[in-house]
Order: structure tokens, then sequence, then C-alpha cells
């Protein structure tokens, strides 16, 4: 899927693009992809919806308030049982709520992973500051991205189909931020340390050009 063939204008249409080429490369094939978006801020349906039309084996919207979906308490915010057994399907989860809840977290992650054998989830967090626990990337199989990263990706990818008329339209952070997920989680970074380290790797394969770029994925898929 070609950027240049799609002049977005919208954030909403940005990030969605960025998330589209995620999933192309995740699991190469979207006709086989799950699609769910949790929400009650208008930004993340808006999102949501350009991925009607891509193509998706299935697509679906819970526009309900939080109190719906989850058991609320003083001090502590968790889904259903019978919620948790709906998300193993989906192979692509957006959350977004105006409350500031945690609502994604490790231990959730890991018994839909389970259900899931082990299959990759992706989770985008559309909820300001946040409604996933950020640890939750570190879970081999997990992807966790949130707006800022999506629009990075985006801004990324214009970049290099600008000054690159023979890239091959490839989203240009997503190969390494892939490759990289692995070797931060063996190291076990944080987040700070995983957002310098990124942005000095970005940094280093735009001034060094493609044949770096392949060297360092092949270092990192073998580390």
């Amino acid at each position: 899927m070609s950027l240049k063939n799609n002049n977005f204008s919208s954030k909403p249409k940005q990030i969605a693009q960025a998330a589209i080429q995620i999933l192309f490369k995740v699991y190469g094939d979207l006709n086989n992809v799950n699609f769910l978006v949790i929400s009650d801020m208008k930004l993340a349906i808006d999102i949501a919806q350009n991925f009607q039309n891509i193509g998706l084996n299935k697509y679906e919207v819970f526009q309900e308030p939080l109190e719906k979906i989850a058991n609320l308490k003083k001090d502590r915010i968790s889904l259903s049982e019978n919620f948790i057994n709906q998300l193993k399907i989906f192979d692509l989860i957006m959350i977004g709520y105006k409350s500031q809840s945690k609502i994604i977290d490790k231990t959730l992650v890991k018994k839909i992973l389970k259900e899931r054998k082990q299959k990759a989830v992706l989770f985008v967090d559309c909820g300001i500051p946040g409604n996933i626990k950020t640890d939750v990337g570190q879970i081999p199989n997990c992807f966790l991205f949130d707006l800022n990263d999506l629009e990075q990706l985006y801004s990324s990818w214009i970049q290099n189909n600008l000054t690159n008329e023979d890239s091959n339209n490839e989203l240009f952070d997503i190969e390494l931020k892939i490759s990289l997920d692995s070797f931060f989680k063996k190291l076990k970074f944080n987040l700070e340390q995983k957002i310098i380290f990124e942005k000095k790797v970005n940094s280093f394969v735009k001034a060094k050009g493609k044949e770096i770029k392949f060297i360092l994925e092949k270092f990192l898929k073998e580390f």
C-alpha cells in the first residue's frame, strides 16, 4: 500500500495508515486480521473508521462507557472475565478512554496471549495520558504503540519517501521498531532507554543508508 496514492491530511487517517503498515509487517495478510476499538473518545472512533474498508477479516467497535465493560472500584479497575474472553480473538486492539485508568496490564495480556497460543497481538493506546501500562510492551509477541509512536512513524515514512524515490514504500521505522522490540526485552530496557536508543538508531540508519539498515536488522534478529 503506497502512501503516495493516499494523500492523508488529517491526524486520524495518518495514524490509521501507520497502523495498517504495522499490520502488514506483523501479519502479512490483512484478510486474516481481526480489529477491535474500545473507546468513548471521538478521536479513537475517527481513527478506527479508517480501517473499515481495507479488507480486514473482522471489524468491531465498542463505543461504550467504561462502566459497561469494566469492574470499577475505588483504587482498582479491571475488565470482566467475559470481556477478556472476547478480546482473545482480536489481533489489533485499539483502546482509548477519557478516564486515566490503566485498563490493560501485563496480567491481562498474558492471559490473552495464552488463549491465542502466543499469536502476536497489537495494542494502540489512544488514551491521554494512556489506558495501557507501558510495561505491556515488554511481553514477547505483544506490540504496544501510542498515538505519538504512530505519528512519528508516519512522519518518518513521509520523510523517507520524499528523500528516496527508489524506496520500497514501507514505513521507514517499522522494520527496526519490530526488530528492536525483542532486543529491548532481552536487555530489559525501560521506556526512556528505549526511546533514546530508537532515536539514535533511526538517525544512524538515515545517515548511513539501506546497507547499514540491513546489517543492523540482521544483527538484531540474531542477538
